[in-house]
């Protein structure tokens, strides 16, 4: 078993790990409120109880993808960097934490506020407003930090886990590099939509590289906890990591290659992913499918109900992405699926390691067990209805009568992507609830 589960926290990292968790927590709380009103504005007739206009949906929309797909997966990164790292001083993982605390704070502002411009861009939209930029370069600088501790662990022949944990470390920082070259490379007088959409546009795909490396690692904790061995063989899993690594490793020269404004530029990163996305979580998965089956089936451990729901959403997920409509909403049926499934595998991450690393847990009982089946199902039937309705023609990114849905089945397939809506926000919610309740739950005296 890798070395991740045998480690003691000293105080300060507890503490440390206990912040990075509330941030992501917290994050995802928000998210998830705006996601049930962003659901039910899409959702025939209901929708016509939400206020209208396109500022409304459109800055909500902005708010609950930075909230649920940049900040609560970076922060989540930067708990499990905690529980690897090698000793250092406290104030490094104290200024990560503050940064990445304050970025989300700054970003913030621009909505509540109810200012600035939405731009729906690809990967990482945005609200044009300099709070906003702000707030996601601080939180960028928080996550790096964290990061960057770990990569002297990779000298030392980790295992799987600690190797992924590197993995996505370094995949994160190489991200942030090509934020930069395409700030420093994109003309001036650039049109903001153009510029917005190419500045995210090579990170944000190799962001997609530091995901999938994230929901490695949760199928690898998972796994060992649940089965005492992982999904592959030790050299095996590493060789998974290493692929996505090299695919991220190159991310930096397609700038030197094509210009960031050309669409060869834009067609390499996708090529990136096309080719080197798939194959690594294929055969992970594989191996974990095998795990699963042959071993024993435990539906009331959070490991096993984790392990199941992410692998068939993640590989529904994956399935659907060979159909995309480039402007329909089968785009958002794909990464809907694949995100739940990133999702779940951090929601037993968060039951399962977090939680008893800072001395608390949850158990086994029902309600642990139906945040998973409502969560997971929940985010299956809305990924199906996107589906459907992609199919039927309706656009992604419109809400009310922009969406077009003038026919039985558009209007069908839209309410089953609000039903599955609403069931997933409440297994969400129950999540939330109950981690948020046993952080900040007073530690008992000498604890």
């Amino acid at each position: 078993m890798d070395a991740w589960s045998l480690t003691t926290l000293s105080p300060h990292r507890r503490t440390e790990l206990k912040g990075w968790a509330l941030l992501a927590i917290g994050s995802l709380a928000i998210a998830g409120l705006l996601a049930l009103v962003l659901g039910l504005s899409r959702t025939p007739k209901i929708g016509d109880w939400f206020p209208s206009g396109q500022h409304f949906f459109y800055r909500a929309l902005v708010t609950h993808v930075v909230l649920s797909f940049e900040v609560w997966y970076l922060a989540a990164l930067g708990a499990l960097t905690v529980l690897v790292a090698p000793a250092g001083p406290a104030w490094v993982g104290r200024t990560a934490l503050g940064l990445g605390i304050g970025g989300v704070l700054l970003l913030l502002v621009p909505a509540l506020a109810d200012t600035g411009e939405p731009s729906l861009n690809n990967y990482v939209p945005v609200v044009i407003h300099p709070l906003f930029y702000a707030g996601l370069a601080m939180h960028a600088a928080g996550v790096a930090l964290a990061c960057g501790r770990v990569l002297p662990l990779a000298r030392s022949q980790p295992g799987p886990v600690v190797w992924g944990i590197i993995t996505a470390a370094v995949a994160y920082l190489l991200a942030c590099f090509c934020f930069f070259l395409a700030w420093v490379l994109i003309p001036p007088a650039t049109e903001l939509a153009l510029l917005n959409e190419r500045l995210f546009w090579g990170g944000g795909h190799v962001l997609q590289i530091v995901n999938t490396c994230i929901v490695m690692v949760a199928w690898q904790m998972l796994c060992e906890r649940h089965a005492g061995v992982g999904p592959l063989s030790p050299m095996l899993s590493r060789a998974c990591f290493s692929a996505l690594l090299l695919f991220a490793l190159a991310s930096p020269a397609i700038y030197a290659k094509a210009d960031v404004l050309g669409l060869a530029h834009r067609q390499a990163f996708t090529d990136l992913l096309w080719y080197g996305l798939p194959l690594p979580p294929l055969v992970m998965g594989a191996g974990l499918a095998f795990r699963l089956l042959k071993g024993r089936r435990d539906w009331r451990s959070p490991a096993f109900l984790s392990l199941v729901l992410s692998l068939v959403l993640f590989g529904v997920g994956g399935f659907f992405g060979f159909f995309l409509g480039v402007a329909d909403t089968r785009t958002p049926s794909h990464y809907h699926a694949v995100i739940g499934g990133v999702q779940l595998g951090l929601m037993g991450v968060f039951l399962v390691a977090f939680l008893p690393a800072v001395g608390r847990s949850i158990g086994t009982g029902r309600g642990v067990r139906w945040q998973f089946h409502l969560y997971g199902w929940g985010q299956l039937v809305h990924a199906l209805g996107f589906f459907m309705a992609g199919a039927a023609g309706v656009a992604r990114k419109t809400a009310g009568a922009a969406q077009g849905l003038d026919s039985v089945w558009k209007k069908v397939a839209m309410g089953v992507v609000g039903m599955g809506t609403g069931l997933a926000v409440l297994g969400g919610v129950i999540f939330v609830w109950m981690v948020l309740a046993r952080l900040l739950k007073r530690e008992p005296r000498g604890e």
